[in-house]
C-alpha cells in the first residue's frame, strides 16, 4: 500500500543529513517512549492477539495528517491501541476514559490482504532478479522505489518468515519463505542525477521474479 509511511526516494524533502559512523544519539529521548514496545509485546507475545506485521499495518492505516504530525513512538501507541479495540480487548470508549479524553485511532483496513504465493522460485547469490511490479492496496514490506527494478541477489537467509501481505492482515494463509538481500545500482532506483553507489534491500521471495 502506497502512503505517507513510504517516502523513501520521494522528491521534495531535501537531503537526509548523514555522516558515516556518526553518533545518532540515544534511542529514546523521553521515558514514555519505551511504552509502545511494552504494549506491542503484551499484545503480540503475552496475549497472542496480533502479530508484529499487523502492528506495522495498523500504523500505516493512520490518517495521513495524523501520521505526519505524530512522533514516531506515539504512532505505535496509537497502532497497538487500535488493534486492541479491533480485537475486542477493550472498547474505544474505555480507551478514551483511560486516556482522559479523545483518542483517535487508525482508519479501518480497506483490504483483506492476499495469501502467500505458491509459485515462488528459489534464487541464488549472484542471480539477477526483478522486483514484481505490483500495486497492493494492503500491507506490503516492499519499498515502492524498487518496484519493477532489477538487482542482484547478494544473500539468502536460512530462516523463513510468514508472508507480510497475509500475516499483516491476520490471515492464516501466510506460509513461510526466506528473504533476500538484493543490491541495486542507485541510479537504477533514483535516476542518473543521484549520488553514485548502491542500495541493498531486504525482500521476501514472493516479491521477486527472475530478470529476463
Amino acid at each position: 500500500m502506497d502512503g505517507v509511511h513510504d517516502l523513501a526516494g520521494v522528491q521534495g524533502f531535501g537531503k537526509v543529513p548523514h555522516t558515516v559512523d556518526a553518533d545518532i544519539g540515544p534511542t529514546f529521548h523521553a521515558e514514555w517512549e519505551h511504552l509502545p514496545y511494552s504494549l506491542l509485546f503484551l499484545g503480540a507475545a503475552d496475549l497472542g492477539a496480533f502479530s508484529v506485521d499487523e502492528v506495522r499495518h495498523v500504523v500505516e492505516r493512520m490518517e495521513p495528517r495524523h501520521y505526519m504530525m505524530t512522533p514516531y513512538y506515539e504512532r505505535y501507541v496509537i497502532g497497538v491501541a487500535t488493534l486492541m479495540v479491533e480485537k475486542g480487548i477493550l472498547t474505544h470508549d474505555e480507551l478514551e476514559v483511560l486516556a482522559g479524553g479523545p483518542f483517535p485511532l487508525s482508519r479501518p483496513a480497506d483490504s483483506a490482504g492476499r495469501p502467500a504465493r505458491t509459485d515462488t522460485i528459489t534464487f541464488e547469490v549472484g542471480q539477477r532478479v526483478r522486483v514484481r511490479d505490483e500495486y497492493v492496496p494492503g500491507h506490503i514490506r516492499m519499498p515502492a522505489y524498487c518496484r519493477g527494478r532489477v538487482g542482484t541477489v547478494t544473500h539468502r537467509t536460512n530462516d523463513q518468515w510468514p508472508f507480510p501481505d497475509a500475516i499483516g492482515h491476520g490471515r492464516t494463509d501466510a506460509g513461510e519463505e526466506p528473504t533476500y538481500h538484493v543490491e541495486f545500482a542507485a541510479e537504477d532506483l533514483f535516476g542518473e542525477d543521484t549520488d553514485a553507489g548502491s542500495v541493498v534491500v531486504d525482500l521476501f521471495e514472493g516479491y521477486l521474479e527472475p530478470a529476463a
